[in-house]
């Protein structure tokens, strides 16, 4: 029986689980049918009558070509009075002397299809969908913590801080359990130095978000930084030297308009009032756009030395970008006069909570999770299950948290799912 559609919020859910495991389905790897069993079986039989004609019609045999090379050795010259003469011996004579290659030619004249390229591994589509639940569950236990009495007092620099913290012990301790030392996390400088590079970058983008949004209101920032995800995919096609295809540019081009309708439905629902004071719109216009850039290029960049040659695991990869992370953190708190004197005054963990502590393991383990979606999957696809967290969290929060939502926001969940609909089916048009 088919089951039927609920009604409400819930059916955004359940259309996203139907979006979801449409385009995981269509990222599996296709297995050999019986016509694909019977195409192999021909072709050998095909094969091997071509190998058996030619030996067959050959007249000179295995012997005749050994005994051809011996008299080549001597310095003899092959007798060839003893062929017959006529029309058959011409035949023979034009057979002999056909090329070698000719057989291999047969062969290569008759080619099976090409095999479909491999889908998603199941790691990769595991790691996805818990993406997809942890970016969800980050974002309502942080508006939680916002909300709830008392939980603006904690610093939420400090927050980040401690969930690299934690991504660093983790990916550590797996490291220890599968190499047995962490020597050779610090043992290639050179890969160690190229680690550096996407923490700086993700250094650059959090300092040029905070420009863009001391200079444009929230919506704006929140509509333009969606940018991040073309900027991603055309990094990446750079990158990989891969072609995405037309249709995979249009469900890229959906999945960002329907996360920017999400989001400017989502700020409008605050406050977008005028910002007052020292604002330079074209600034953060800069900002905002040069933050987007940073993103795609920290992110296809880390995936890039995910997926090279080196013998670095993804886990010592994480543990080498959670250390850069920790320490260009701690270096922003000091270099931060605001957040420095309030840590003197009331400490580190000040306003921490159960639900903040449950928050930053949240946090952590999102950072392990992209690194394995990065290893086994993409960045692009990393997006696009971000995309996705940001429709459920919503729904979530309408759920849990008493949040409204509007008509913008059901066609903004209508355009992203539909993006990832048409990026998922992109290859069954070729």
């Amino acid at each position: 029986p088919v089951p039927s559609r609920p009604a409400g919020p819930c059916a955004c859910v359940w259309a996203m689980t139907q979006a979801l495991s449409s385009a995981l389905s269509q990222a599996r790897p296709r297995k050999a049918s019986k016509d694909d069993k019977q195409s192999e079986e021909e072709l050998e039989s095909l094969v091997s009558g071509d190998l058996e004609a030619e030996v067959i019609g050959n007249p000179i045999g295995s012997s005749s070509i050994g005994q051809e090379n011996e008299d080549i050795e001597l310095g003899a010259v092959p007798n060839t009075t003893t062929m017959p003469q006529g029309a058959a011996g011409d035949a023979i004579s034009e057979h002999a002397h056909k090329p070698r290659t000719q057989c291999i030619v047969s062969q290569q004249s008759v080619k099976p299809a090409a095999p479909e390229q491999a889908g998603l591994s199941f790691t990769a589509m595991l790691a996805l969908c818990f993406l997809v639940v942890q970016n969800s569950a980050a974002v309502l236990v942080m508006r939680y913590t916002l909300v709830s009495p008392g939980g603006r007092e904690y610093l939420t620099p400090t927050a980040v801080v401690m969930g690299e913290v934690l991504k660093t012990i983790t990916s550590f301790s797996l490291v220890m359990l599968q190499e047995g030392t962490l020597a050779g996390i610090w043992a290639d400088k050179a890969e160690l130095l190229k680690t550096s590079v996407p923490a700086v970058l993700y250094l650059v983008q959090n300092n040029l978000q905070y420009v863009a949004v001391q200079n444009l209101q929230a919506a704006t920032f929140q509509i333009l930084y969606q940018l991040k995800i073309l900027t991603t995919a055309v990094f990446w096609v750079v990158f990989f030297r891969q072609e995405l295809g037309r249709q995979k540019w249009v469900g890229l081009w959906i999945l960002m308009t329907g996360v920017v309708v999400v989001r400017s439905a989502e700020a409008s629902a605050g406050s977008t009032t005028a910002r007052a004071g020292n604002v330079n719109v074209s600034v953060g216009l800069a900002a905002v756009v040069a933050s987007s850039i940073t993103s795609g290029l920290a992110g296809v960049y880390f995936e890039k030395l995910l997926k090279g040659s080196s013998n670095l695991t993804v886990w010592q990869r994480n543990g080498q970008l959670g250390a850069y992370s920790v320490v260009i953190g701690l270096l922003g708190l000091a270099m931060s006069p605001t957040q420095r004197a309030r840590i003197l005054d009331k400490g580190f963990f000040q306003g921490y909570t159960l639900v903040t502590c449950v928050s930053v393991l949240i946090q952590g383990g999102g950072g392990l999770l992209i690194g394995v979606v990065m290893k086994y999957a993409n960045v692009i696809l990393k997006d696009i299950a971000t995309a996705l967290s940001i429709i459920l969290s919503c729904i979530l929060s309408v759920a849990f948290l008493g949040e409204e939502v509007g008509k913008s926001f059901m066609l903004g969940t209508v355009l992203v799912i539909s993006g990832v609909w048409v990026f998922s089916h992109a290859h069954a048009s070729k």
